[in-house]
């Protein structure tokens, strides 16, 4: 029988030392407390909600690092009104609480297991009813209630601190629709458009003031790929003073116009860029691929500068691509160390677009590739009709009145065999100069008094110059003889007087002497509905050229997905 008692008092004692060990470890987790308080998921800063809308967030509950003793907790939240006067206090602010109306908690009780640090999730919804203009709200979550036998109390900072306010909406602020647009009538409602906004959604705007943008930085709207953040801006005749804009990516106002822009001024804008992107005040972009853009009565004034050396620059666009462009203007100073470089638009992208009744003024410079309204159509089918430049244009080589580069951005030899089917048409370069500056006697792309290079089975017709146009064509003057050309199709290709490798211009005609540029104009036929021509220089009439229907000279918009042609 002795061999027998060791080994069972050896059982009973370690029974016993076990026993006492799990007494320890419990009367270790009887005396924990958790520390609890309130988070509420994404609310960093200030919500801002439109009336109607709404947002949802997540509220947990969360414990110290030592978790939580006892069995799971249910816990439960809700808005403290108590604890706004002690948040005022300690932050001097002198917040409202947030009304009743305003949050609801759509589910309100989460689990927080034994020893964990978070619990599940409460769903709190905030709209923005109830809420005045302009007053910002203060919306404390505490926890309300808690089930279970784990011993808790509540953190020094255990409440989540919310501040909501129902965002600006100007007079009768309209919802984005095309019978009730967001109408803007301050800087504050300009500053809101981005935020409306939608992928797939043509929305709205209506502009009810002159707004002075007073140099303040501007982020285009439309910027970030894949570009199909769709707008109708209606500018309604007023303008738009003092833009600036030095966004690294697409410096402009649209960034990419998808969609329209009509019946809008912008003055003593700046647009300034140093990356390697396309830039234009109104758009670095009019349309990109599959994403039609349109401009119409559209004007501009201001410099658009470009330190990087980057192609596409120009007063109204730095490219275009699937545009329409009608009865616009742009007198700038365009400035651009790359090539392709136009008073109204650097050069056209991808599919073809229709530019017609335009002028520009002021100076268009770029490295090579320049002209008065554009530096180049370079894409098959691109049309440019009814326009002229009183533009100074100047690069190396490549310049011209009115278009830079005409020949698919092809190089030397190719102008004789290419056939782009670009079409400048009763055009006017009334220009008061327009230079080559290149200084050696290589040979380069030639410069002209209309266009600078060109294949010479382009559609180039009824195009004049002024008879006193100071043109240069090269340094050596070799080339720097200006001589009237007869109009040109792939029928009937461009005659070139006078041969050199790289020299494929086209001059025009001269206007007579003594002829001002509104009779050049008028023997053209240009429309009367249109263009003022009772003043020596042409001059847009007042119009309005918006949705189907409404009045004015201008062509009406079709139907909202297809483009002018």
């Amino acid at each position: 029988m002795k061999k027998y008692i060791l080994p069972v008092f050896f059982f009973t004692l370690t029974m016993l030392a076990l026993s006492s060990c799990k007494s320890d470890s419990s009367d270790q987790y009887s005396n924990m407390t958790a520390v609890l308080y309130a988070g509420v998921d994404d609310s960093g800063s200030t919500l801002e909600l439109l009336p109607g809308r709404s947002k949802t967030f997540s509220v947990r509950a969360y414990a110290n690092d030592d978790g939580v003793p006892g069995t799971m907790l249910t816990i439960s939240f809700k808005g403290d009104p108590d604890a706004v006067a002690a948040y005022n206090e300690a932050k001097g602010t002198k917040y409202e609480m947030c009304p009743g109306s305003a949050y609801e908690f759509v589910t309100n009780s989460v689990m927080l297991p034994r020893f964990g640090k978070a619990s599940s999730t409460a769903k709190l919804k905030i709209t923005a009813s109830g809420l005045e203009p302009e007053t910002t709200y203060l919306l404390p979550i505490s926890i309300d209630d808690v089930d279970g036998d784990g011993k808790w109390e509540p953190a020094s900072n255990a409440t989540a601190y919310m501040l909501i306010k129902q965002a600006y909406v100007a007079p009768d602020g309209g919802s984005g629709t095309k019978d009730d647009p967001y109408n803007l009538y301050t800087i504050s409602d300009m500053l809101t458009m981005s935020d409306k906004l939608e992928e797939g959604n043509m929305i709205y705007f209506s502009l009810k003031n002159d707004i002075d943008m007073q140099n303040l930085p501007w982020v285009p709207l439309n910027f970030a790929q894949p570009y199909k953040l769709q707008i109708d801006f209606n500018g309604n005749g007023h303008t738009i003073d003092n833009f600036y804009c030095n966004a690294p990516n697409y410096a402009s106002f649209f960034g990419v116009l998808y969609g329209r822009c009509y019946d809008v001024n912008f003055t003593n804008a700046v647009i300034e860029c140093d990356a390697n992107s396309a830039s234009g005040i109104v758009g670095a972009y009019c349309g990109t691929n599959g994403l039609p853009g349109e401009a119409r009565n559209v004007h501009v004034h201001g410099t658009v500068t470009n330190t990087s050396s980057v192609n596409g620059i120009g007063g109204l666009f730095g490219r275009i691509n699937t545009a329409t462009v009608v009865g616009c203007s742009a007198d700038c100073e365009v400035y651009g160390k790359g090539s392709y470089v136009g008073g109204l638009f650097g050069y056209d992208a991808g599919t073809a677009s229709i530019v017609s009744d335009c002028w520009t003024a002021g100076f268009a410079k770029g490295q090579q590739r320049v002209g008065g309204i554009t530096g180049g159509p370079i894409t098959p089918g691109t049309k440019i009709y009814n326009c002229y430049s009183l533009s100074r244009v100047e690069g190396a080589f490549a310049v011209g009145g009115i278009a830079g580069h005409c020949n698919q951005d092809q190089k030397a030899g190719t102008p004789e065999e290419s056939s782009p089917n670009n079409v400048i048409d009763k055009c006017i370069a009334w220009n008061d100069y327009v230079h080559a500056i290149n200084q050696d006697d290589s040979p380069h792309y030639s410069s002209g008094a209309i266009a600078g290079f060109t294949s010479i089975k382009n559609y180039l017709s009824n195009c004049y110059r002024r008879p006193d146009l100071d043109f240069q064509e090269c340094a050596t003057g070799s080339f720097n003889v200006l001589y009237d050309q007869e109009n040109a199709s792939p029928a009937s290709p461009l005659v070139i007087a006078v041969k050199g490798e790289y020299n494929y211009p086209y001059h025009g005609k001269a206007a007579k002497p003594g002829a001002t540029l509104s009779d050049v104009a008028r023997s053209l036929d240009w429309s009367e509905a249109i263009w003022d021509l009772s003043g020596d220089v042409p001059v847009h009439k007042a119009t309005s050229s918006g949705q189907s229907g409404s009045s004015g000279q201008l062509p009406d918009f079709n139907d909202e997905n297809e483009i002018y042609r």
